[in-house]
This record gives structure tokens, C-alpha cells and sequence, in this order.
């Protein structure tokens, strides 16, 4: 699947009404940035080959310095949906406002020029 497909899957979670629908659509949103950073790196000429995300991250900054804005969505993106990602004692689950305010930021990295 692509950026786009699970952008799209993780929206239409989010606007469903399953019990844990914030943290299904971090996953799939999860996934969408991963793809979207890699894509955009390849548009750059900086292949991402099998690069943790950490790693990915540091390319996507150097590839972006024309466009700390979009660095910082993919940044804030990436650690917002790995900590939705996973159950944490004593926190509650993301609402469905910091999910979507999430998946937006990975739409803005993945319509990235």
C-alpha cells in the first residue's frame, strides 16, 4: 500500500466508531509517514534503503533545509503517532483531535513537493 491508501484507511478509522479507533488509525498513519518520508526522500535522489525511521528523519532534515516547516510536521508526526502507538500505564488513549491533527501532518509531508 501507499502513503496515500493508508492515509485514506487511517482516516476513515478515525471517522468510524470502533472502541480503539484513535490508536488504529496512529498505526496506519504510522505507516503512511514511513512511506511518505521514504517517497519523499527518493524525490530528492537520497534512496531511504533500509534506514531505521530515526535515520530517515536526520536525511529528511538535511533534504529539507529549504523547509524546516515541513521537517518539523514529519518530526512532531513521527513521535506523536509512536507514543499513540503504544499503551503507556497511566495514560489515556489519544482523543480523535490529537489523532487528526496527526494524520494531517503526515498528509502535509506526504503532498510534499
Amino acid at each position: 500500500m501507499n502513503d496515500t491508501t493508508l492515509l485514506q484507511q487511517a482516516q476513515s478509522v478515525l471517522d468510524g466508531d470502533a472502541p480503539q479507533r484513535s490508536r488504529m488509525a496512529s498505526w496506519l498513519a504510522r505507516s503512511a509517514l514511513e512511506d511518505a518520508v521514504r517517497n519523499r526522500l527518493s524525490q530528492r535522489g537520497r534512496p531511504a534503503g533500509t534506514a531505521s525511521m530515526r535515520s530517515l528523519l536526520c536525511c529528511f532534515e538535511v533534504a529539507y533545509l529549504d523547509d524546516p516547516a515541513l521537517v518539523e510536521s514529519a518530526q512532531n508526526a513521527w513521535f506523536g503517532l509512536s507514543n499513540a502507538c503504544h499503551y503507556h500505564a497511566f495514560q489515556l488513549t489519544p482523543t480523535a483531535a490529537e489523532t487528526q491533527q496527526l494524520i494531517d501532518a503526515v498528509r502535509r509531508v506526504a503532498n510534499a513537493a
